[in-house]
């Protein structure tokens, strides 16, 4: 016989299979619970528990981590079930998942940590299941807040941490293995110190620990390079960082066709520069939109003075060019015009006007090019 006090110490263990069946228990569990194994779950728990238990085999192969239910038993000789805490944890028997339940026979149910163990069930679905991508960094040797900016970042990329809850849209993220949980492994092969991510975290500090659409750049499971746009919030306790977490979506894609764009970009302005000829981008008002580095050569001006503005002062586009032609239109046009310099002299030029753009355009390249020095203003 087990004596009052030895009940109260006791810790049942119970083994259940993939069909909820208990397959498994220890001797102190057969004496308490009056049944032998093998035995269906509902000859020992309520329908809530057997409920809860289905529920956690089903997600069995995706690395759930142990986590405490409430335990509702039947126990020999009483109708109403005795509600107790216990921990659930996956384990593996050869190919096959099980259930290990330890449940000390103490450790009786409150509401309050009833309402408390359904909470922290409801966050861990909601985080795990969620599309968007979640994570949280713990430092069990927490960032001291009263340094340096400079030894915050260190500390941040060298202090003790691991990940915490990162949920499957993650370890998608990340293309990870199946199988393979994004908590069991080091921070630092996903999240590297380098200078991106150094300027990262000092965004991070000096937006008082609160950003929004941060950029870092991490690294896949494969080693591929990662452009991560994050919202980040920050656990401070004592002026000592605790945690960060929250969110981030890949803009790898983004990140890359922005900068082909602004290589071409600046490949194209190389180009331009380098053409003996000035080239200028107008509106159809005449305003002064782009110019290449030929026309402050030739003509002597600061472009920058004209950005935005009628060019007309300088460039004369208002008199009629042969058959009465306008020096905007749907097809490129040719003629000699004068341009102004600083002096007040000018100087004739080849021009050609070429429209960007079909049926009535709006804007147009100009190119000009000396024909002739300078002749003083009459």
């Amino acid at each position: 016989m087990i004596d009052a006090e030895e009940i109260n110490n006791a810790l049942l263990v119970l083994e259940i299979d993939n069909q909820m069946n208990v397959r498994a228990m220890n001797s102190t569990a057969i004496s308490l619970l009056g049944v032998s194994v093998p035995c269906k779950t509902s000859d020992l728990l309520d329908y809530r528990t057997c409920f809860d238990l289905r529920e956690i085999m089903r997600a069995a192969g995706s690395s759930q981590l142990p986590a405490y239910r409430v335990f509702g038993l039947k126990l020999p000789g009483k109708e109403a079930c005795r509600k107790l805490i216990g921990l659930v944890e996956n384990v593996r028997k050869g190919s096959e998942h099980c259930l290990r339940a330890t449940v000390p026979f103490g450790a009786h149910s409150h509401p309050q940590l009833e309402a408390l163990i359904y909470s922290e069930e409801l966050h861990r679905t909601f985080v795990q299941t969620a599309s968007e991508a979640m994570w949280c960094i713990d430092f069990s040797e927490p960032v001291d807040l009263t340094r340096g900016p400079l030894e915050i970042v260190r500390q941040i990329f060298e202090n003790d941490c691991r990940w915490l809850m990162c949920n499957q849209a993650m370890a998608r993220l990340y293309d990870l293995p199946e199988g393979m949980d994004l908590n069991e492994q080091p921070v630092s092969n996903y999240f590297p110190r380098n200078r991106e991510n150094e300027e990262f975290v000092k965004e991070i500090i000096n937006s008082n620990f609160y950003v929004e659409n941060a950029l870092s750049i991490d690294t896949g499971h494969d080693g591929s390079i990662m452009y991560m746009e994050n919202t980040v919030h920050c656990k401070i306790q004592d002026e000592f960082l605790l945690r960060m977490w929250g969110t981030t979506r890949d803009i790898t894609g983004y990140r890359r066709t922005r900068n082909r764009l602004a290589r071409e970009a600046s490949d194209v302005r190389s180009i331009l520069n380098a053409i003996p000829e000035a080239i200028l981008v107008i509106d159809r008002d005449r305003r002064l939109l782009a110019v290449n580095a030929a026309f402050q050569a030739l003509f002597e001006w600061n472009p920058y003075e004209f950005f935005g503005r009628d060019i007309q002062d300088i460039v004369d586009l208002t008199t009629p060019l042969p058959n009465h032609r306008k020096w905007y239109g749907v097809d490129r046009q040719k003629w000699v015009t004068s341009v102004k310099v600083p002096d007040g002299s000018h100087v004739s030029c080849n021009v050609q006007s070429f429209p960007i753009g079909d049926n009535a355009p709006e804007r147009f390249v100009i190119t000009l090019y000396p024909v002739s020095g300078k002749v003083a203003a009459q």
